[in-house]
């Protein structure tokens, strides 16, 4: 929402946030938001959305962090393969429910008082408490260093979907496009919304790099080693998404312009 410029001000560190600039475009709900959680109150055990990176500042009172590097969530499954809700849970060890939790070393734990601002990489798995009545302002991000892991995270989505509708794959009409319906419905993108993303990012940089007009989002000033950087790391991806058999299987004959001409554009312009 515009109206936050009013509110505060980005750090220049989190000004590239290609994610709420594409959902300002669509004009619906973005991944800005305010959380409010009295003392006790707690977020169970995740990663953020499309291995997105996350900023949270506290406006008043206390969070203790318990952040696990990507790699270490793996230890904490159980016998099943699920993830834990509660890394604190003392269930957490009985060796025949966790079989591998000895593997897993310590989170990293912060606490984070009120005035500070704390920075959640891509992939970091993460459990938070509140440890008096808290308010914080968070965002969820994405930009060129960090969109290979969002387009990483897509393709095991769409895989653990196919995996779970397998059985129907001969049997149902149009398996494929059912399968990315299903993707969109649990993860809130698909490979088609994800060229689309990427579509409207190199559009505006392309632009910039074209004209020398100065872009971005949330008021940032976009300069053009910085759009020259983006549209390399979206030829870079893109390139990946325009080679995957089941991104080939997405209908694009209404996409203007098509994927390979986009990726063409994106080539001469670096």
């Amino acid at each position: 929402d515009s109206s936050a410029e009013d509110v505060f001000t980005l750090p220049v560190y989190f000004s590239s946030d290609w994610l709420n600039e594409f959902w300002d475009t669509l004009d619906v709900d973005d991944y800005r938001f305010v959380y409010a959680g009295p003392k006790g109150s707690w977020s169970p055990f995740h990663a953020d959305i499309f291995r997105s990176f996350s900023w949270s500042v506290n406006i008043c009172g206390r969070k203790k962090w318990l952040l696990f590097p990507p790699g270490q969530e793996d230890a904490l499954r159980d016998r099943y393969g699920a993830l834990p809700y509660d890394v604190t849970s003392p269930s957490l060890l009985d060796a025949r429910l966790y079989p591998r939790r000895q593997d897993c070393g310590p989170p990293l734990e912060v606490t984070q008082e009120a005035g500070e601002m704390l920075f959640v990489p891509s992939g970091w798995h993460h459990q938070v408490h509140n440890l008096d009545d808290t308010i914080s302002i968070n965002h969820n991000w994405v930009n060129g260093f960090n969109l290979a892991h969002m387009w990483h995270f897509l393709q095991q989505e769409l895989r653990a979907v196919q995996e779970e509708v397998g059985e129907w794959r001969d049997s149902m009409p149009d398996w494929d496009r059912h399968c990315q319906v299903i993707m969109r419905s649990c993860s809130g993108i698909n490979f088609e919304e994800f060229y689309h993303f990427l579509k409207v990012i190199a559009e505006r940089r392309l632009l910039v790099l074209g004209e020398g007009t100065a872009g971005g989002s949330a008021g940032a000033e976009l300069g053009f080693q910085q759009a020259a950087f983006d549209v390399g790391r979206i030829a870079e991806v893109l390139a990946s998404v325009v080679e995957h058999p089941d991104f080939q299987r997405v209908d694009t004959s209404m996409f203007s312009p098509q994927p390979r001409e986009l990726l063409q554009q994106l080539k001469e312009a670096v």
